[in-house]
């Protein structure tokens, strides 16, 4: 019996880890995702600020 219940004891111990495991490779992989869509929409965001501030120049430098 007490052998029994060090083989649970163990296996309780494994699954919890495997958990942990699972949980840091799901943080992990929302991380990667979030890195990717803001290393690929970074560049639009500055393109769209600078186009942005190419129009308002020439737009007051034609009322002038």
């Amino acid at each position: 019996m007490l052998q029994n219940d060090r083989e649970n004891l163990e296996l309780d111990k494994l699954m919890n880890e495997i958990r942990k495991l699972v949980a840091e490779r799901k943080k992990l992989v929302a991380e990667e995702k979030k890195m990717k869509w803001e290393t690929y929409f970074y560049p639009v965001a500055v393109v769209a600020g600078m186009l942005t501030a190419t129009a308002a120049l020439i737009g007051l430098s034609l009322k002038l």
